[in-house]
């Protein structure tokens, strides 16, 4: 497996800023919303293209939404 990133402990916190839902950042991100559900409780680590695309549609860089930064 290639390019995973930690867990995105604020990418729910980066998406609630912007006032989007789940269905709504999917839609933005082409990032499925299950696929966000489970990054934001934390039941996964994501692929460093999904965490390229969240960071993009959210107007972010991709560390602003992982752990710690």
């Amino acid at each position: 497996m290639i390019g995973r990133a930690p867990y995105l402990s604020r990418l729910k916190e980066h998406r609630q800023r912007r006032e989007l839902t789940q269905i709504e950042l999917s839609k933005i991100s082409q990032v499925s919303r299950a696929t966000i559900a489970d990054l934001e409780a934390g039941k996964r680590g994501a692929y460093d293209s999904s965490l390229k695309k969240l960071a993009r549609a959210l107007k972010v860089k991709p560390h602003e939404l992982m752990k710690g930064e």
